[in-house]
């Protein structure tokens, strides 16, 4: 499904907002870890939160000028792929800069011998405990907590132990379909037979077909529908989500409980 021409203006609006706020961080985040007594401290607050902020910020660049919200015809297959490169990288980073975090607080506070380190976590009780009660009450949030559980987790697990996340090439009517799908079994035919160039012509009138598709999904399964979710707005408020916490980590992360 298409965006709406406002939709489109507030992504581009909200993409400058949410890149800009993320290099704020990054550079309050290189502050800190500057200023920080403890080796591993600066480890994980300059290599680790620093670096993945960076990263964060520059894949979510990088899948805007790759797919424009406001584009109406399905990506080249190279493009597909580099907006799928960078959501893979977007996705492990944005998972581990918690990690990151929490290390950075462990150290911190002096607490690695009290923490096995498989309990090290921002989302782990055993780490948890110790955070001051602002951090514990917004990780612990219905809102969070689901964001992190149903999406975040669920989608880095797919990525790194079963199937890679994955943004469709087109959306089709049901005549559409049948004709993509015929031109797709053909490939291995000509693949076999090394005729190139029918496979050429046969990846340039896939391109033609259908519409382009704004969501991804880490797999299909026989038994279950796969979970689509708009691409776009998405990655704009999973980066707003890292701004708003690492904001209110570094207020807070020299207290604990």
């Amino acid at each position: 499904m298409a965006y709406t021409a406002e939709q489109v203006t507030d992504l581009l609006n909200r993409l400058q907002t949410v890149t800009g706020d993320l290099q704020a961080l990054m550079f309050s985040t290189v502050v800190q870890g500057q200023e920080a007594a403890h080796p591993r401290v600066r480890e994980h607050l300059l290599h680790g939160v620093a670096r993945r902020i960076d990263v964060i910020g520059r894949t979510i660049n990088n899948i805007f000028k790759r797919f424009p919200p406001d584009t109406d015809r399905p990506l080249a297959k190279d493009s597909l792929s580099d907006v799928q490169i960078n959501m893979h990288a977007f996705v492990m980073n944005l998972y581990g800069v918690f990690d990151n975090w929490a290390w950075a607080f462990v150290y911190r506070h002096a607490l690695e011998n009290q923490i096995p380190r498989r309990g090290v976590g921002l989302f782990q009780n055993r780490t948890t405990r110790y955070l001051p009660s602002v951090l514990q009450r917004y990780l612990g949030s219905q809102d969070i907590t689901a964001w992190h559980e149903d999406y975040l987790k669920s989608f880095r697990d797919a990525l790194a132990h079963r199937v890679p996340l994955y943004v469709p090439p087109a959306e089709f009517t049901p005549g559409e379909g049948e004709r993509y799908n015929l031109l797709e079994s053909k490939k291995v035919g000509l693949i076999k037979a090394m005729e190139w160039e029918r496979l050429d012509q046969i990846w340039a009138e896939q391109a033609e077909i259908g519409r382009p598709s704004f969501c991804f999904i880490h797999s299909y399964s026989e038994d279950e529908e796969p979970k689509t979710i708009l691409l776009h707005p998405q990655i704009l408020s999973d980066g707003m989500a890292i701004v708003e916490l690492g904001n209110m980590f570094i207020e807070h992360w020299h207290e604990r409980s």
